[in-house]
């Protein structure tokens, strides 16, 4: 199916993402209220189905932009698997993806007015990555110029060497590489000395990333300070080549070891419509345009987001409806 969009300035070198696939049932906006810890129901203007997961949408987004991406993740043996790789290829995503012996993940994606988002996720096929998942010197072959680790907290094989070691020979293999410190589910009620523990495995790696990128909060609660400046400090201090921290509604920002600093402010959208998302949109578009200078490409990705954020660009499509093919169902029966 034909890119979204084809004015931006995207390069022709294929792009390698790794991370998380599964379905996501999404909400519109919805007030925040007490009423939905109580017992009772709560309407609200649209429930849809969507591919989920920071690698997946990030690398539909850079698809349908018209960039040339290559896909690891991991499924399950079920329907569901089938129907994720088809949506994906049916936009231009090359798949490379894994049974493994746990089901197809699924995450709640439930999505406030104040802009705030929660997902309630269970990603059992994802959680069993490993490096064998991932043929880089293929990627090698076919030209790949980036490689791209999302979704970095939800595969414990990976998370101590196994991650280090792949971004490791990337680089070694003169590919740059980049990251996506995204929310860690067990911040909030993990055990303490694990947490610790993953933090340090992750901040190993990172002078093998050419790219972090993450949200102010993302990156303060990774780095364990109040503030973005002195997070961002700490992350380049420990070995990343740049750090990309997306704003929101203040834009994005970029800071890089050479000590350069540019900070582009948001594109104005009056009326937000897709908020699950808008961030993994932001880093396909920045992972495309690797040729433009840091303000123009920041601004560029700022644009894009903007795009999705109010719904004018069709960057992530909802899943299609499930065919009884695909699901292996049998035909209704009617009543006569």
């Amino acid at each position: 199916m034909p890119s979204e969009t084809s004015s931006w300035p995207v390069s022709d070198a294929p792009i390698a993402i790794v991370g998380n696939v599964n379905l996501d049932i999404r909400t519109a906006p919805m007030p925040t209220s007490p009423e939905l810890f109580r017992d009772g129901e709560t309407s609200v203007g649209a429930i849809y189905e969507a591919i989920g997961g920071g690698g997946a949408n990030t690398a539909l987004a850079a698809a349908r932009l018209g960039g040339k991406v290559h896909f690891f993740g991991c499924v399950g043996a079920d329907p569901l698997a089938l129907r994720l790789r088809r949506h994906l290829e049916r936009f231009g995503v090359t798949t490379h993806l894994a049974e493994k012996p746990a089901p197809t993940g699924r995450s709640i994606a439930l999505t406030w007015h104040t802009h705030q988002r929660h997902f309630i996720s269970c990603l059992p096929s994802s959680a069993l990555l490993s490096e064998q998942d991932i043929d880089l010197d293929a990627l090698v072959r076919r030209g790949c110029r980036h490689l791209y680790r999302a979704d970095i907290w939800f595969a414990p094989r990976m998370l101590i060497g196994g991650n280090e070691r792949l971004l490791k020979r990337a680089r070694d293999a003169s590919m740059e590489t980049s990251l996506d410190l995204n929310w860690n589910p067990q911040w909030n009620a993990g055990d303490p000395a694990e947490t610790a523990r993953r933090i340090e495995s992750v901040s190993a790696l990172l002078k093998h990333v050419s790219v972090v990128h993450g949200n102010e909060r993302e990156l303060c609660r990774f780095a364990g300070s109040e503030n973005p400046d002195s997070a961002v400090a700490s992350i380049l201090g420990a070995g990343a080549g740049a750090v990309v921290v997306h704003r929101g509604g203040r834009g994005s920002a970029a800071f890089t070891q050479s000590g350069e600093s540019v900070e582009v402010p948001a594109c104005a959208v009056t009326a937000p419509r897709n908020q699950t998302g808008t961030g993994d949109v932001f880093t396909a578009a920045f992972l495309l345009m690797p040729h433009l200078p840091l303000a123009a490409r920041l601004a560029a990705a700022n644009a894009i987001a903007a795009g999705h954020l109010e719904g004018s660009a069709d960057l992530m499509p909802p899943l299609a409806a499930v065919t009884r093919s695909a699901a292996g169902l049998r035909p209704l029966v009617r009543d006569e």
